[in-house]
């Protein structure tokens, strides 16, 4: 090899790399940047919810005490105060770059009316009834707390009710636009920019010294190659996903400082709205010692603000007078009341940085004022540590998310390596590689599963009680998405297995990857929950084209001596596809909501059929047609090859019927109604956030990307393989129980053991596949097609699945419904052992 094929070789190495290196900076940089966007968006609202219940407070104060809303005298004066305590300091200090009515509030009555308000023109118009407080029971009903973006504006509305009867009468409502979160984001961004230029820098200088000390000489042996390709794989990992984990850390410091920041404010002013009310009780004459309810004041500041620890008041000379924490409150005005009940003193750690600390003034006798006492409030450490424990979680998602893509990119870069460094000829070059299938699938998967974790959750935003589909229950209606696109998955894979044999595997493929896109579209625009039905049917139907076509791919370009590799490779795209798009769709859902992700998953798929047909054009011919050798067995007495069996004979076949009844079947009810459609709905009644549900389905497709080939190996060699699935059925039916019997230590953890419980249940299917292509009625029909055959068949079990689930849940309770189900499956796993 010459010094200029060296740098030559060199140079497209870097290229790649490089290549590698901004398309996973630029993915963990997007979900990045959706995640931060709404933590930040969150802590903007959290502060203006402050002011925002001190005056809804105020007006149902003075409406006790007589006043009547619609001549409210002092109305314009608690509205500029509230106004003065949200405007940002910067508003205050002149920043040009500010808009200086970027913040509004609004009073309104029931009906939306805008009665006063902090901008003048705006009183006697209405506002949009999209950002109006919702209703819970009836009309004059309205919902505790309400905040909406509407045209780049965020509303946040607060019902004011009147004497006891707590009848609703105005609605306090202040609007802030996105000025405040873009001009921080673009600040952090800034920062990222700079921190970004250092690190592609620095993985740019590494990857230059790393490529000069690699040896590439002529004559390279296959073993030789091996290493280089092992040490460019491995370098290329290390340098990229530090590059990523430096970009994590930088983002998760940012945030911390953000918080912290906004939390002070935010304390400040509560500390600013308290020391008010405060004082102008003891410049009334009240003893600050006689502060009737203080302690419950205090308390109700703390019930809605989680990052506060406690709030203090004490005399002038520190001793506590009034506490509350999220536990307790305590008037301490007498020495006896100076413990608890436990003989406990309540006190609260002054931390430094975490606490805000305010002077009281009695101004009755002096204009400056006398010091009565100090305010004093304390942030709460755990509820940060909590904050950034969630926000550490999301980033490893992310991580975890770009090493996957990153991953599927390497490969294709180790493609271009072989064929550079083995110099293979350039009509080599032209023909496809098996292995091209692998980054296509995980393409696919990643468009089709990023909405796997909701199906259930958006039916249920669809469903109208007052027009049920079909008269069915919401438990019901829940679970018919995922019955739906698997019934249509198992038709078209019917259809695609014949296709695939008459036509070649590019038209199914195509075709499927159309229909599939279209689908997500449509259930983007569905209404209603029965055109959200049929969309998903339109997804099944391309789902099953694409999937057989994608293994009618691999039986073209293989022969029996690697199509296990290349299936292998197939399905490793596969389960990594679904794993990134489940984790990837459920953080999305968190920030944009659920329908929109289908539009995301829509797009992914049908952009992929451009990728498909330009890079995979020399694959696209039609099929030659082979012979078959059929596969002798010991077990089974062999058929004469005039009589071919029909399919009813093979589906009734003591050892396929068994299979199908009493092992395929139970495993994907089980698999489908507890994983995908009973679990996401527990979790979310449990509190869990939709990216946590994400996060543990990822379990699932990491067993069978890591665990599943070393098991399958080994259960390949094995001469009786039904002990493995019987194994498999044994751990399915272990992973319902363990939900059942754990579930009330820590719901969420049960949830995680048993979905990982699943996983390793599922290892085992593959074994399935060499079980019955072992059957001598397997060889007579022909392999392909029985396998295409059970497999449509045991697509019931998906979709019966989450009916069945919502079936026992609504009849039994969701207890007694989990007791029978793992009852039932072991069952059939007894009798499986007995009779198949």
């Amino acid at each position: 090899m010459s010094h200029l094929t060296k740098n030559r070789s060199r140079m497209r190495l870097f290229s790649g790399a490089f290549i590698m290196l901004v398309l996973a900076l630029a993915f963990n940089i997007l979900l990045t940047s959706a995640t931060l966007e709404k933590l930040y968006v969150e802590t903007f609202i959290s502060k203006n919810n402050v002011v925002a219940k001190d005056l809804q407070r105020n007006l149902e104060t003075a409406l006790r005490f007589g006043k009547r809303f619609d001549k409210f005298i002092g109305m314009d004066k608690l509205i500029l105060e509230a106004h003065q305590h949200l405007t940002p300091k910067q508003k205050e200090a002149g920043d040009p770059d500010t808009d200086k009515d970027d913040i509004v509030v609004y009073i309104t009555d029931p009906d939306g009316d805008v009665v006063y308000s902090s901008r003048a023109q705006v009183v006697g118009t209405k506002l949009p009834e999209s950002v109006r407080l919702p209703m819970v029971k009836d009309p004059q009903t309205p919902v505790e707390y309400h905040c909406v973006e509407h045209e780049g504006v965020y509303y946040l509305s607060l019902p004011v009710k009147e004497g006891g009867a707590r009848k609703w009468v105005a609605t306090v409502t202040v609007a802030f636009g996105q000025e405040q979160v873009k001009a921080l984001l673009r600040a952090i961004a800034m920062k990222n920019k700079n921190l970004i230029a250092l690190v592609l820098f620095s993985a740019m200088g590494l990857l230059v010294i790393f490529l000069r000390s690699l040896t590439l000489g002529p004559n390279i042996s296959e073993k030789s190659l091996g290493r280089i390709k092992f040490k460019i794989s491995a370098a290329f990992f290390i340098i990229i996903c530090l590059a990523q984990i430096s970009l994590n850390l930088f983002n998760l410091f940012e945030f911390r400082v953000h918080f912290l920041d906004v939390s002070t404010q935010k304390s400040v002013v509560m500390s600013k709205l308290l020391k008010q009310d405060i004082e102008y009780l003891l410049a009334k004459g009240l003893n600050i010692r006689r502060l009737i309810k203080m302690d419950q004041r205090l308390a109700d500041v703390i019930a809605v603000s989680p990052e506060l620890e406690g709030i203090t008041i004490s005399d002038h000379k520190g001793r506590p007078l009034y506490i509350a924490t999220k536990h307790v409150m305590r008037n301490l005005t007498t020495p006896e009341k100076n413990e608890d009940q436990d003989g406990e003193r309540l006190s609260l750690h002054d931390y430094p940085g975490y606490t805000v600390t305010q002077n009281l003034f009695n101004t009755r006798k002096t204009e400056t004022g006398t010091l009565a006492g100090k305010l004093t409030i304390h942030l709460s450490k755990d509820f940060l540590f909590n904050k950034l424990k969630e926000i550490a979680l999301d980033s490893i998602t992310v991580l975890v998310i770009s090493i996957f893509f990153f991953v599927e990119l390497l490969i294709l870069e180790l493609q271009l390596i072989d064929r550079q460094i083995a110099g293979e000829t350039r009509a080599h070059k032209k023909q496809v590689h098996y292995t091209a299938i692998r980054p296509v699938a995980f393409i696919f998967f990643f468009g089709v599963d990023s909405c796997i974790s909701f199906l259930p959750l958006h039916m249920a935003t669809l469903y109208n009680p007052n027009h049920p589909l079909l008269g069915l229950s919401k438990e019901i209606i829940m679970g018919l998405p995922i019955s739906m696109q698997m019934l249509f998955t198992s038709i078209s894979l019917l259809i695609s297995g014949g296709w695939c044999d008459k036509r070649g595997w590019a038209e199914p493929f195509l075709v499927g990857l159309f229909l599939s896109g279209t689908g997500f579209i449509f259930a983007w625009l569905a209404p209603s929950s029965l055109y959200f039905l049929i969309a998903l049917g339109l997804v099944g139907m391309g789902y099953g084209l694409s999937l057989m076509a994608a293994q009618g791919f691999i039986i073209a370009l293989t022969t029996r001596k690697n199509s296990a590799q290349g299936m292998a490779q197939l399905w490793a795209g596969v389960y990594a596809g679904s794993i990134c798009g489940g984790a990837t769709g459920a953080m999305l859902a968190d920030r944009i909501g659920y329908a929109p992700v289908f539009l995301v998953g829509g797009t992914i798929v049908l952009l992929l059929i451009i990728y498909t047909f330009f890079m995979m054009n020399a694959a696209m011919a039609p099929p030659k047609p082979t012979a078959q050798a059929t596969r002798p067995t010991p077990t089974e007495q062999r058929l004469p090859s005039s009589a071919k069996p029909s399919v009813l004979s093979f589906l009734f076949n003591r050892k396929i019927f068994t299979l199908i009844v009493f092992y395929g079947l139970p495993w994907y009810i089980v698999l489908i109604g507890f994983m995908n459609y009973y679990s996401p709905i527990y979790l979310k009644g449990i509190g869990a956030s939709q990216s946590d549900i994400g996060r543990i389905f990822m379990i699932y497709g990491i067993c069978l990307m890591y665990v599943a080939p070393y098991i399958s190996k080994i259960a390949g060699k094995a001469h009786d393989k039904k002990r493995y699935l019987v194994m498999g059925s044994f751990i399915g039916s272990l992973s319902i129980a363990n939900f059942y019997f754990f579930k009330d230590f820590s719901g969420v953890v049960s949830v995680t053991v048993s979905i990982f419980l699943l996983g390793l249940s599922a290892c085992l299917i593959p074994v399935r596949s060499a079980y019955v292509l072992d059957l001598q009625i397997t060889s007579q029909l022909g392999g392909g097609k029985a396998i295409g055959l059970l497999n449509a068949v045991l697509r019931l079990g998906q979709v019966t699945g989450p009916i069945l689930f919502g079936w026992l849940f609504i009849t039994m309770g969701s207890d007694s419904g989990i007791a029978l189900t793992a009852a039932a499956y072991l069952l059939f796993t007894l009798i499986f052992i007995l009779v198949g």
